[in-house]
């Protein structure tokens, strides 16, 4: 089962909350307000049910392939750069949405910023987004939460090999005996040759790897080992000079994992060992974390009527920070003085051992058939550079269903984190100066089932105290630590609609809108964010054309952000003129051919921007006023061979 909607609790916790996937989970999932759930594939549904199965989603234009990428498509996501795919979330910055792959937190989701995901889609059985409140076992985020969830082993073997303008990935897997089962993947930007070549002010270089080896010694036991990184290299030239580099950077991650079914519950414990870096940023010469990990949890189901969950936690990073270099500005911020980045990231980034501490309880309670309710609550106790910082946080989720079609989703929580930064590798913001970043999240949502279509509404409001967020407090030039460190009060607030379903048997749509507004106050002012945008609305169709061919299409339209700057002399304007809004059209059409029983070959062909339209991605102000900065237009025609069994 697949949707694209608020996710429905379960009327009582003995049923899986979350869609049923592939094979059923030992636990049921609490309900999650906010949580908009994309399942790539599951169990065999009525025919009455709408399903969204993993080539749908594979499907869908403008996503080139990428599960995770389908959370452009739902409501409360405002993208700072189209296809780009790092979002405000519900006016959180991208510095407070965390990634999360089977548990493990992955600091860098996509390639080079905007290429293909480092987790490849056959590993990938569905992807959450938690708007929030979250659920407890996550912590250390005052935003929202993408969750991915890993694909059980299969029971025969598969395997799949692609070739995409720029890179070829593939995987296998499948089981080596009865009670052992290993996958392994990769990928690797073959491509960038050409690319280089074509376009001499570029270089790149990207590439990915996965293994997993899962042994059952007997009936209740698993017992499972997960490696996985992803090495980018990206540099550009900036108004015509020598390439800078904009990123270099890797990381590694070991998991090993033990799970054991108890009566009524399961325990599961992992250790994780892992490793992040970036190099030449701003005048880092070199920033590396060395990760070690462990969790804990226990899940039991106490009565028919309940079940809880706790769980207990630990992260130590060991940051080895090396400055000097060529110094400037990486590219990140090419319009920041020179050196004026060197002195901010030697003031924000020293060579340290933080530890972080938590611990969570949660309980699913049914109060009837159609109602539920979920209060949570987690304790996470921060140390770094001499500095310690407590976070309790609270959270309340209810379910209430009315008659038979409708449900109410009330939901209320706290979430913290420590100063944020950019969503880079290794690069962590030392100590905890000025405090935990503190969010509010509320909301209430409905959902409700017409006929084939599936139609959710919320109302949120979400309020985040300390707020570190140097990009969208203000755009400008003046880059110094202080800016950085600079703290203020992020308000979101809004509505959120979204539809799904099949208008056809052979035709599914796919529908969100977000009206909403994003503010920051500081120093007695009131602004909007540097990456407000009032509307955000997505439309797709997809087609079954039969005999092998699929088409789709998809418009996403978006109205522009403040055209303003903050910078030394100006005066901070409360109501701001904006730019000129964007839409982007997509296509995507695909042939799929049988090859003997269980083979297969694909072409497919995934077009972003058709229109061609450039976007307005920031603006330079003096005393004359403020002037657009036009990007693109970028569209590139994604050719795809795909070949399995």
């Amino acid at each position: 089962m697949a949707r694209v909607a608020q996710a429905q609790p379960a009327p009582a916790p003995t049923e899986p909350v979350a869609a049923p996937p592939i094979a059923p989970p030992p636990e049921p999932e609490p309900p999650s307000s906010g949580a908009v759930e994309v399942t790539i594939e599951g169990e065999r549904v009525p025919d009455n049910a709408t399903t969204l199965s993993r080539r749908d989603i594979r499907e869908m234009p403008g996503v080139l392939g990428d599960p995770f990428r389908v959370i452009e498509i739902a409501p409360s996501v405002t993208p700072t750069v189209s296809g780009f795919p790092y979002f405000f979330i519900r006016g959180a910055p991208p510095s407070n949405v965390g990634y999360y792959f089977d548990g493990i937190q992955v600091p860098l989701l996509f390639h080079v910023g905007g290429g293909p995901s480092v987790i490849p889609p056959a590993l990938v059985q569905r992807v959450d987004l938690h708007l929030g409140p979250y659920p407890a076992r996550f912590g250390r985020l005052a935003g929202a939460v993408v969750e991915a969830e890993i694909t059980p082993p299969p029971y025969d073997w598969r395997g799949e090999a692609s070739v995409r303008l720029g890179d070829l990935a593939a995987h296998l897997e499948g089981p080596a005996r009865d009670d052992l089962t290993v996958f392994v993947a990769g990928r690797w930007a073959a491509g960038v040759a050409l690319i280089t070549a074509l376009v001499p002010s570029v270089d790149l270089n990207y590439g990915d790897y996965q293994a997993r080896a899962t042994y059952e010694p007997r009936k209740g036991d698993r017992l499972s080992i997960f490696a996985f990184g992803a090495k980018d290299y990206l540099a550009a030239a900036i108004d015509g000079d020598e390439p800078e580099v904009l990123l270099d950077s890797d990381f590694h991650r070991l998991d090993l994992r033990y799970g054991h079914d108890i009566e009524g519950g399961v325990v599961d414990t992992a250790v994780t060992l892992g490793v992040d870096q970036s190099r030449g940023l701003g005048g880092v010469e070199r920033a590396r974390d060395w990760k070690l990990g462990a969790r804990a949890s226990v899940v039991r189901q106490v009565s028919p009527r309940a079940i809880l969950r706790g769980g207990l936690d630990v992260a130590l990073d060991a940051y080895e920070v090396e400055h000097g270099g060529e110094g400037g500005t990486g590219g990140i911020f090419p319009d920041a003085s020179e050196g004026q980045l060197d002195d901010a990231f030697s003031d924000l980034f020293q060579s340290r051992l933080d530890m972080t501490v938590g611990a969570w309880a949660e309980a699913t309670l049914a109060l009837d058939q159609r109602a539920t309710l979920t209060p949570g609550l987690r304790v996470d106790h921060h140390r770094s550079m001499g500095e310690t910082a407590l976070a309790v946080d609270p959270k309340l989720v209810g379910s209430f269903g009315i008659g038979e079609h409708l449900r109410l989703i009330p939901a209320v929580g706290m979430a913290s984190q420590r100063p944020g930064f950019l969503p880079v590798p290794a690069l962590q913001i030392a100590g905890i100066p000025g405090g935990l970043q503190r969010s509010l999240q509320t909301s209430f949502g409905a959902e409700v089932k017409v006929g084939p279509l599936e139609l959710g509404g919320t109302v949120f409001r979400q309020a985040t105290f300390g707020l570190t967020d140097a990009l969208g407090t203000g755009r400008g030039t003046e880059l110094s630590s202080s800016r950085f460190l600079a703290r203020s009060l992020g308000d979101a607030y809004g509505v959120e609609i979204g539809a799904r379903g099949a208008l056809r048997r052979d035709l599914l749509f796919m529908f969100s809108y977000t009206l909403s507004r994003t503010t920051r106050e500081r120093d007695g002012f009131k602004i909007p964010s540097a990456f407000d945008r009032t509307h955000v609305l997505h439309t797709a169709l997809l087609y079954d054309l039969g005999r092998g061919w699929r088409a789709g299409v998809r418009h996403m339209f978006y109205t522009g952000f403040p055209a303003d700057e903050a910078a030394v002399g100006r005066v901070t304007n409360e109501h701001p003129d904006r730019v000129r809004p964007f839409y982007r059209f997509d296509v995507r059409v695909s042939k799929r051919w049988r090859i003997g029983e269980h083979g297969y070959l694909s072409l497919i062909l995934d077009l972003q921007n058709a229109t061609l339209s450039r976007e307005i991605i920031d603006v330079t102000c003096d005393a004359g006023g403020c002037s657009p900065r036009v990007f693109g237009p970028i569209t590139l025609p994604a050719l795809g061979l795909e070949a399995g069994f």
